[in-house]
């Protein structure tokens, strides 16, 4: 009889301590969900690890938003970094943690969204079932908030997440090919660069920019001055008229692009579309021989490699609106391929893929030449 109460104790215990690993198949809403936060811009989304990492696929849909306001966190800057899949951080500073092999950086959208592909990292250290992501926004007060499983977290550690505002506990989710999906909302204390422009309306096209000209603009232009870190460049070149030889005169140029680390980064006073593109860029009107020029440094590819390192640009002139262009991408970058090169569209009459050759005074000077042609 005391055997079979010691047994039903035990059995009681056990059924209060073990954890429901049940990983449910995405439902149709939840794939359209899915659908959307794969589509986010590529300065949204962020590949931790390649496709060589060992461990289960995870993707995170994450929205960030204020924890006061509830508003959405603009364009703010979102570090991840976790274990690999046998437990361990392997940072390429060893007092530093946060510089795991697994780790990465994103932006967030005007929604407050991230998309990130990665792996489900392992057990951390002795313990069980404690498997998480940490994240790091910038500039917030605290800045650390951490992503646990329901499945893999034990009673006591959903008790302490459930005490804790900087922990969040994500639902696992998985589709047809077993790839883990978790949507989440983290709401953040005090982050500092919530974006003035929340409110903005903002243009409905996300590439746009002419009608956010300066006054008095000439042919030439300065993106980044002195100030910014990264190698100089000047990217210059002529745009010329349908027939690919006259030099079309007053044809404003926009053009803009990442950091020396691949984001677009803002200085927190950003109108109209700059709140998007950041405070790299520029507008330039061609003169008289179609010329236009623009100072800058030589841009970064996105973190996630996804895409070549790049200058997006843009055409409008007095008898047609504003269109944009396939990106001016740099020669010798490895990302570059054959396939890339074969979706083009709209490279403007010549190659978008430009040399750079150093002047006299070491500063990198690319040439790109373009013939106006507005889509119909």
């Amino acid at each position: 009889m005391k055997n079979l109460l010691v047994l039903i104790l035990i059995s009681l215990l056990f059924t209060q301590c073990s954890i429901d690993r049940t990983i449910l198949p995405l439902d149709k809403t939840e794939l359209e969900r899915l659908e959307k936060f794969k589509s986010l811009d590529s300065n949204s989304k962020v590949q931790i690890s390649d496709e060589d990492e060992l461990g289960q696929k995870l993707w995170l849909c994450l929205t960030f938003v204020s924890k006061e306001s509830k508003a959405p966190l603009m364009n703010q800057k979102i570090h991840l970094y976790h274990t690999s899949s046998k437990g361990v951080y392997e940072p390429y500073n060893p007092n530093d943690e946060t510089t795991a092999r697994l780790s990465g950086s994103v932006f967030t959208d005007e929604e407050g969204q991230v998309f990130v592909q990665t792996i489900l990292p392992g057990d951390y250290g002795s313990s069980q079932d404690n498997r998480h992501v940490h994240t790091t926004v910038e500039n917030a007060k605290p800045e650390a908030y951490d992503i646990h499983f329901k499945q893999f977290t034990g009673q006591m550690g959903k008790n302490f997440i459930s005490d804790n505002d900087q922990f969040f506990l994500a639902n696992l989710k998985q589709t047809v090919d077993s790839t883990l999906v978790a949507f989440l909302t983290i709401e953040v204390k005090n982050p500092k660069s919530l974006s003035m422009a929340i409110s903005q309306e903002l243009p409905d096209c996300e590439w746009c920019g002419a009608k956010d000209k300066p006054d008095n603009i000439t042919w030439e232009s300065i993106i980044a001055d002195e100030t910014v870190p990264g190698e100089r460049l000047i990217m210059e070149g002529t745009i010329y008229k349908k027939d690919g030889k006259t030099p079309a005169e007053n044809v404003l140029v926009y053009a803009y692009h990442t950091n020396n680390e691949g984001f677009y980064v803002k200085k927190g006073n950003e109108t109209g579309n700059g709140v998007r593109h950041g405070f790299l860029r520029g507008w330039a009107k061609t003169n008289s021989d179609g010329r236009y020029r623009f100072y800058t440094i030589k841009p970064a590819p996105y973190p996630n490699h996804l895409e070549p390192a790049h200058i997006h640009m843009t055409l409008m002139g007095d008898d047609f609106n504003e269109y944009w262009i396939d990106a001016t991408w740099f020669k010798g970058d490895k990302i570059i391929t054959k396939q890339m090169t074969e979706k083009l569209t709209r490279a403007g009459g010549f190659s978008n893929i430009i040399e750079l050759i150093p002047n006299d005074k070491g500063i990198l000077v690319g040439k790109r030449d373009i013939i106006i042609n507005p889509p119909q």
